[in-house]
């Protein structure tokens, strides 16, 4: 065998042990084990716990590589909206959100668990509000966003805590705490009619 072939099946190897570690994190979390620790993934994953630490480095390289994986799952939800009007445009929006809610919530769940001692799923819970809110704001017409007091009510049902309370603090399943963000926000968009 040649030594690029040598070169080239390690690479495979490396790269597919690398999938294996974050199918794990991700398969661990879908399990709403929160988030798992380093010995549970090497486990799940079939490789050794050094393997873990050698293709990422730490715990936050390893939470950096999940949360692309995840968000990949996410990317069609991004694409322009579909309706002409600023209201139905707000529908749609809501109709992704949940959509995404639905999935993301155990992922929400392990983040809140560990943003403490970790700088980086801090900052991606953040990045992920602001995005939401960045997507909302280009939506609403500045006259709208005026009345601040409206805009925050809006912001605040279309967030995944306001889903996230409705879930896990009122015990509501997926559909019912659907219609209930539905039914505020229907009543935000009736007070703008």
């Amino acid at each position: 065998m040649s030594e690029s072939a040598q070169i080239d099946g390690r690479r495979l190897r490396s790269a597919a042990s690398r999938d294996r570690i974050i199918h794990a994190v991700i398969a661990l979390v879908d399990e709403d084990q929160g988030i798992p620790r380093a010995e549970a993934i090497a486990a799940r994953a079939g490789v050794g716990l050094r393997s873990v630490f050698r293709h990422f480095g730490d715990m936050d390289g390893l939470y950096v590589a999940v949360i692309d994986r995840i968000g990949r799952r996410y990317t069609h939800l991004v694409r322009p909206y579909q309706a002409s009007d600023w209201q139905s445009q707000i529908r749609e929006a809501m109709e992704r959100r949940m959509e995404m809610f639905a999935t993301v919530l155990p992922y929400r769940r392990a983040a809140d668990m560990h943003r403490q001692r970790s700088p980086l799923l801090d900052h991606g819970l953040d990045a992920l509000t602001l995005m939401l809110r960045g997507r909302l704001e280009g939506i609403v017409p500045d006259s709208i966003k005026a009345d601040h007091l409206w805009f925050e009510q809006l912001d605040l049902w279309l967030s995944l805590e306001a889903y996230g309370r409705l879930r896990d603090g009122q015990r509501q399943d997926h559909a019912a705490a659907v219609r209930v963000v539905e039914a505020a926000v229907a009543g935000l968009l009736a007070a703008k009619a």
